[in-house]
């Protein structure tokens, strides 16, 4: 879930967050335990990812993880570590490799996820997931998991719902994601064959979760071309479609996702 900040709120310092770690030989069993969690009813101040990592033989990689592969659970509570602890309990009872979760400055969850600081050709995409039932967690594990050959970096099903499901005057033309999950995964690609390869792998995993695929998008997640109706809901894209046609007839104003004019 997403954690509700009240604009009211004092300034955050510090966050209970970090990763679990195991093998990636062990992911039906992490993933379907973290599936069951995320399907618990389950407090705004406690967001987690599930997550395939195939870390790359580069020196930037930390040597113990260098060229391995995990699954990995990224947990993130705003909170008493003594409930996340609770929740996270059923996980850490399959014994990780290594449990990162810890008291942290905020600014550290720009560190969390591993994200390099520097510029890497990468090609990603993402979608919105409507459920994610056993058998999708089957699914992912048979196209992404231990017994294939993928040229994909990351995988990651991230957890919504909390203040995103919940709508607000403020919030805008995107008021809420009604999807619970999204997934989102990235290969990196410095030659055009090793794009191409990526950009396969991501249809063929898409292709794979597309029976739980949410009708909605979030634009965020979307790096290949889309139609724009699939962002917003059907008020907010007529109203954004007759916007464009008052302000921007002669179609000035460029994106990614154009919106038509009405």
């Amino acid at each position: 879930m997403v954690t509700a900040i009240e604009l009211r709120a004092l300034p955050i310092t510090d966050v209970y967050a970090g990763l679990l770690w195991w093998p990636i030989e062990r992911d039906a069993e992490v993933l379907h335990c973290w599936d069951e969690l995320t399907r618990r009813k389950m407090p705004d101040e406690l967001t987690t990812v599930g997550r395939y990592l195939r870390l790359p033989e580069v020196p930037g990689v930390p040597e113990p993880l260098r060229g391995r592969s995990f699954v990995v659970v990224e947990a993130f509570h705003l909170g008493d570590p003594t409930e996340a602890d609770e929740l996270l309990a059923p996980l850490r009872a399959l014994d990780p490799e290594n449990d990162t979760i810890d008291i942290v400055p905020v600014q550290a969850l720009t560190h969390l996820s591993m994200d390099p600081d520097h510029p890497v050709p990468v090609v990603g995409d993402g979608m919105m997931l409507a459920d994610l039932p056993p058998e999708a967690i089957d699914e992912l594990v048979r196209v992404a998991g231990h017994g294939v050959a993928s040229p994909l970096l990351s995988v990651e099903i991230r957890q919504l719902g909390g203040a995103l499901a919940r709508a607000q005057r403020r919030h805008g033309v995107l008021s809420t994601i009604d999807a619970p999950y999204a997934m989102f995964a990235v290969g990196i690609a410095p030659t055009a064959h090793a794009e191409r390869a990526v950009r396969a792998y991501l249809s063929h995993l898409e292709a794979g979760l597309a029976p739980w695929a949410a009708s909605s998008m979030y634009m965020n997640f979307a790096e290949t071309r889309r139609d724009p109706a699939s962002v917003w809901s059907e008020h907010g894209y007529r109203r954004l479609c007759q916007i464009k046609e008052r302000f921007d007839p002669d179609d000035v104003i460029r994106s990614n996702h154009p919106i038509p004019p009405a």
